[in-house]
Formats: structure tokens, C-alpha cells, sequence
């Protein structure tokens, strides 16, 4: 379990400190890369109880 949380939260900074060196090079580029990040990150979480409602867990 402390794994999961572990790599959530390394994702999630490695994500942060990507848009923090887009923003620092072209500021409208870090909006722009922010918003397909989250995009790619809502298809997976949706893929992801998708496939846990599928199996029956909740």
C-alpha cells in the first residue's frame, strides 16, 4: 500500500515540476501541456475503475 502511495505522489510531483520547466521557458506552452496531462490522467482513472467495477469491486 505505501508503494501505491509512493508512486502516486512521485507522479504527481514529476508531473508538477514538468509544468514548472514549461512554464519557466513559455508560459502559455505550460498551460497547454497542465491540460493535456490532466486529460491523460482522467482517461486512466476512468480506465482504471472501469476495469474495477468490471471485476466486481466496487
Amino acid at each position: 500500500m505505501k508503494l501505491v502511495v509512493l508512486s502516486w505522489l512521485v507522479g504527481l510531483l514529476g508531473f508538477v515540476l514538468l509544468v514548472a520547466g514549461v512554464w519557466q521557458v513559455y508560459q502559455p506552452a505550460a498551460f497547454i501541456v497542465a491540460g493535456v496531462g490532466l486529460l491523460v490522467w482522467s482517461k486512466l482513472a476512468d480506465q482504471a475503475s472501469a476495469g474495477q467495477a468490471a471485476r466486481g469491486g466496487g
